[in-house]
């Protein structure tokens, strides 16, 4: 089974058990992304029509207010995730007060990175300030690069489909550890050099729980090559 094999069936069985909030930061999450194949696209925005008519009822439109979205904030990280996919959708300029509470009171992660590259992509003018694990980090969103535009992790994701060509499933999984990353990583982003090693770093998680740690003496010798190559 291949990661979006994955990832589609894992977005289906959140819906069919009712988890919405998993499913809304699922498919937020992919179809963020700066390349998704056409045909895994439609589905995933199919799923997404899907999970809009299972939310509706909540006013003609299917959707909650942005006062009843702010006060799930404050509920269960589920809750935080799905009112933040919901958000992050809408003008966040006149709730900025709002959001800088929230975030500044150890939000749940995930939900924290959402909200903070789509500050970025609106880029919203004001200084937040977000607590994770008892450390604070002062950021102007407008300085913030969203992820999808971050140098370090576009070499990264180009890196990875280079040098696991021939296995898109290892490639897949490498991508998938590469978002994740890079959205825990806000409001801090990887530069165009940090690229080679993040995809490295990448690929070598993927390889260890695969059990394939000898191919990353191959990756390595096609690093050495691209390098020579550039240099040359």
């Amino acid at each position: 089974m291949s990661y979006y094999d994955e990832v589609l069936n894992e977005i289906r069985c959140a819906i069919a058990e009712g988890s919405q909030e998993e499913a809304a930061f699922l498919l937020k999450r992919e179809l963020s992304m700066p390349y998704i194949p056409s045909e895994i696209e439609e589905q995933l925005l199919a799923l997404q029509k899907d999970l809009r008519f299972q939310s509706s009822g909540q006013n003609e439109k299917g959707e909650l207010s942005t006062d009843a979205l702010l006060r799930r904030l404050k509920g269960k990280p589920e809750s935080q995730l799905r009112a933040v996919s919901a958000l992050c959708d809408r003008n966040l300029r006149s709730i900025t007060g709002e959001l800088r509470d929230w975030l500044s009171k150890d939000p749940q992660p995930e939900a924290a990175s959402l909200l903070i590259d789509a500050l970025a992509e609106q880029e919203v003018p004001e200084e937040f300030t977000v607590v994770r694990n008892g450390v604070e980090y002062n950021f102007f969103a407008d300085a913030v690069t969203p992820v999808a535009r971050s140098g370090g992790f576009r070499e990264a994701l180009r890196l990875i489909g280079l040098w696991l060509a021939k296995d898109p499933s290892l490639a897949e999984m490498a991508r998938s550890i590469l978002v994740q990353r890079c959205y825990l990583a806000l409001p801090l982003s990887y530069e165009m050099q940090e690229g080679t090693e993040l995809a490295k770093s990448c690929i070598q998680e993927v390889l260890v729980s695969m059990g394939l740690e000898e191919r990353m003496d191959e990756i390595l010798r096609n690093s050495e090559s691209e390098t020579q190559q550039k240099l040359s």
